[in-house]
């Protein structure tokens, strides 16, 4: 079968790295895969390392017939192809594509990476009949796409949760040694980005109530000039400069990962399906996560992990509390945490679920 990728983010993130992580595996399976992507060199120059056709196209979104007309020149006579999007703009041009190409066998699906209502223009209505199936990242993205009623038909669509490529080893990072943290004190670990929504200003807060107890909170990742600031100024405020670590940007963030006792998650905001948690759970951590997103699909109190409310730092102290006292707890919720993210959330699982989809839809 041949896979047409499609992606037009102006620079590498994340999206990126979804689609080359999965382009990797099916060339490793015998598909024929391609790629369309807007003339970014470094985008362009990443997905050439795996040896495929690389098309760039302006990729300018909802009305871009110019790249609609140059992708159809590839769907024309293909037997056994389907296009996958990444975001509503690229399945226009799919769906335009298409119907230019004059191919009635090649199939359009779309991976929908983001928690937001479904519109309903004329526009969209018309792009809904045209999709073949639609995928989200979790039950609450999908629940919140069809809030608002669109018109899309729900028998074609469908949940396939995102998941982490894990290296054949994880090398320590050695976070104890980097940072001078003692072997009797537990390390709670944030990793991602610094920003308020991430819950930050709460976990602070939560650290503050739990100062006396043997633990350090290790913040890994990078924020705006002004955000980090902000949370250097309340470090200090809550007198927590002994108790809290901004370790910065690491990469690869695995080996940080892995020298923790548990994880955290205390997101404001409802993501889809956050991947961090997922990475404490592959390294056999439990986490303590808020029960606002796509994590509580997953992440079961006081099975795997411990849920609490978004911005309540009282319930945040008292859930990373019970983890800090208890070595038999962590260890309890850490073995199932791995086992579940082995049998429900590995990347092995994700991919089997989108070959199963395209050999559905071919």
């Amino acid at each position: 079968m041949k896979v047409f990728h499609i992606v037009s983010n102006k620079e590498w993130g994340g999206g990126e790295q979804y689609v080359y992580d999965l382009a990797q595996r099916q060339l490793a399976d015998g598909y024929g895969v391609e790629l369309f992507c807007r003339p970014v060199e470094a985008v362009i120059a990443k997905f050439r390392e795996l040896g495929i056709p690389v098309h760039a196209l302006p990729l300018k979104g909802t009305l871009d017939l110019k790249s609609a007309f140059k992708m159809a020149s590839h769907l024309k006579g293909m037997a056994r192809c389907l296009v996958h999007a990444h975001n509503f703009k690229d399945a226009f041009t799919a769906a335009y594509a298409r119907k230019l190409s004059g191919n009635k066998e090649a199939r359009v699906i779309m991976s929908r990476h983001l928690t937001r209502t479904g519109k309903n223009s004329m526009l969209y209505r018309w792009l809904y009949r045209q999709l073949d199936w639609l995928s989200f990242d979790s039950e609450i993205a999908r629940n919140e796409f069809f809030s608002t009623n669109p018109s899309m038909d729900k028998q074609r669509t469908g949940i396939i949760r995102t998941s982490i490529v894990l290296p054949e080893e994880v090398p320590p990072a050695g976070v104890r040694r980097q940072f001078d943290i003692s072997a009797d004190e537990v390390i709670g670990m944030f990793h991602g980005r610094l920003d308020p929504e991430k819950g930050l200003d709460a976990l602070l807060a939560a650290a503050a109530q739990l100062r006396e107890r043997p633990f350090r909170l290790v913040l890994v990742g990078r924020g705006s000039e002004e955000y980090t600031a902000h949370l250097k100024q309340s470090i200090s405020d809550l007198q927590l400069t002994d108790k809290v670590v901004l370790a910065g940007f690491q990469h690869p963030v695995l080996p940080f990962v892995a020298d923790a006792d548990f994880g955290i998650l205390a997101s404001t905001v409802r993501e889809g399906c956050p991947l961090s948690p997922q990475e404490y759970m592959s390294q056999g951590h439990t986490v303590v996560v808020t029960d606002n997103g796509g994590q509580r699909e997953y992440v079961v109190d006081g099975v795997n992990g411990l849920l609490v409310p978004p911005g309540d730092a009282d319930k945040l102290a008292a859930a990373m509390a019970r983890l800090i006292d208890s070595k038999e707890l962590r260890q309890q919720l850490g073995a199932k945490a791995k086992a579940d993210f082995t049998e429900k959330l590995s990347y092995d699982h994700l991919y089997s679920q989108i070959c199963e989809l395209y050999e559905r839809m071919a």
